[in-house]
């Protein structure tokens, strides 16, 4: 299909949010050469590790509530949770790296030594689980050393387990897991499997050769899919008038409308950043 601008304009528009490492021209070029399929599959995989600020009812889990940690810090874990329930903005409480290491090209790159990690989440990619730190992003480099891992939907915070730092190494697969790893294993096995039938072939986590979560790649496939069906459409003035009609929103004289993701949520965005919703994202 031949690309229209509203296309282009928004893939070169993804291709400059993501952070990318190192930060110089030559990786923005690597992005912006991608078609818009694989780039989204980038983009998702960036941008899933923040979740939008949406209330949401928090569950913890039996592996959360055992923890002495769940006494112990009970005023961090409960003003977290507080504005988890609120909705505030939670990036504050995420990793650093969600804003300056979304993409490198290095990880693309072949041979022996290539690192396929380095510019993903690992923990999040395999398990589904995202940590949050108790403090907001201090003005120093120094935060809390526990985190809360919790399995995040649109509508639940599902709490699995509170982590000190060790969780999260070691980083080379030759030595043995840390208990805190050990430990995060064990309940991600029991929580995937707890609902199967006894006897079950249960395939915890598709990884694709990337790295990247097969989940992801799907949710990137159906944007793409979306987009190359309507995009045409979208020089139809009765089809973008009916998009009104069917938000309850008076049409304007001349609508304008760009492609936009809101978070993961994928849609249509007007001159009055009114948006249409096409394809709602998992959190």
């Amino acid at each position: 299909m031949t690309e229209s601008k509203r296309v282009k304009d928004f893939r070169l528009g993804l291709a400059k949010q993501i952070p990318k490492f190192p930060n110089n021209r030559a990786s923005l070029r690597v992005l912006q050469a991608k078609a818009l399929g694989p780039l989204l599959i980038d983009y998702v995989n960036w941008a899933i590790r923040c979740v939008a600020p949406r209330p949401r009812t928090v569950k913890p889990e039996p592996s959360a509530t055992s923890d002495t940690r769940w006494h112990s810090l009970r005023t961090d874990i409960q003003a977290l949770l507080a504005k988890v329930e609120r909705g505030d903005d939670l990036t504050p409480h995420v990793s650093p790296k969600s804003r300056t290491r979304g993409f490198t090209p290095a990880a693309s790159g072949t041979g022996p030594d290539v690192d396929r990690w380095a510019d993903k989440d690992m923990l999040l990619n395999v398990m589904g689980y995202h940590h949050f730190h108790f403090d907001a992003a201090p003005h120093n480099h120094m935060r809390s050393d526990d985190v809360v891992f919790a399995h995040v939907t649109r509508d639940t915070f599902t709490v699995v387990g509170i982590f000190n730092h060790t969780v999260f190494g070691p980083l080379d697969a030759r030595k043995p897991m840390t208990a805190e790893r050990n430990r995060l294993w064990q309940i991600f096995d029991h929580r995937t499997a707890r609902a199967a039938p006894a006897g079950s072939t249960i395939v915890l986590s598709p990884i694709a050769l990337s790295g990247h979560s097969i989940y992801f790649v799907n949710l990137a496939k159906n944007y793409a899919r979306v987009i190359n069906r309507v995009d045409p459409k979208l020089d139809d003035p009765n089809y973008v008038r009916n998009l009104y009609r069917q938000a309850d929103l008076p049409v304007p004289a001349k609508p304008k409308l760009r492609w936009h993701l809101h978070h993961l949520d994928l849609g249509l965005l007007d001159k009055e950043n009114r948006f249409f919703l096409l394809w709602p994202g998992p959190n």
